[in-house]
């Protein structure tokens, strides 16, 4: 069994600088579980950004670790990517009542990524883990909608983290 762990934006922040105690959490959690958080590209530019004053964003410092990668660009070419990248925009646009070309496209393009493997077979378990839960809450509806219900578990980042910080004490 494969199993893929995609990561979004929120999760990162959440675990902060690799100095703080969350994101070495996080680190341990990963090592020990041999995880790599898989980022949708569209992720991975929300958490770098154009500051002289940061020299290596934390994300960096996260891939140069192995603690995350950067997936390929999506294929929107395949049906069930681009139907569960609506279909979650739909979804999170409904639940927090607003436009969904004002949802961001980077929150979608964790169900996206989850279809994209689980139909190409590269993965048989989708853990999405976000601190967005309209956006986790989405990619399991829409995702089961695809038949793919019983492979796809949504973990809130914010709860991901503190349970590891609380298993450290």
């Amino acid at each position: 069994m494969s199993a893929l762990h995609i990561a979004d934006t929120g999760l990162f922040v959440a675990m902060g600088q690799p100095s703080n105690s969350r994101y070495q959490a996080v680190r341990r959690f990963a090592r020990l579980n041999d995880v790599t958080f898989v980022l949708p590209d569209r992720v991975y530019e929300e958490l770098t950004v154009n500051d002289p004053d940061i020299e290596e964003p934390p994300i960096d410092t996260a891939i140069d670790e192995d603690l995350a990668t950067v997936a390929a660009s999506l294929e929107f070419s395949d049906p069930v990517v681009s139907r569960v990248m609506d279909g979650v925009q739909r979804y999170i646009a409904n639940a927090d009542d607003r436009p969904a070309d004002e949802v961001e496209r980077a929150d979608a393009a964790l169900a996206a990524l989850a279809a994209q493997h689980l139909s190409a077979g590269t993965a048989t378990e989708v853990y999405i883990y976000t601190t967005d839960i309209a956006a986790g809450e989405g990619a399991e509806t829409v995702l089961a909608s695809e038949g793919y219900g019983d492979s796809v578990t949504f973990v809130n980042g914010f709860r991901f983290i503190e349970n590891l910080r609380s298993d450290d004490s």
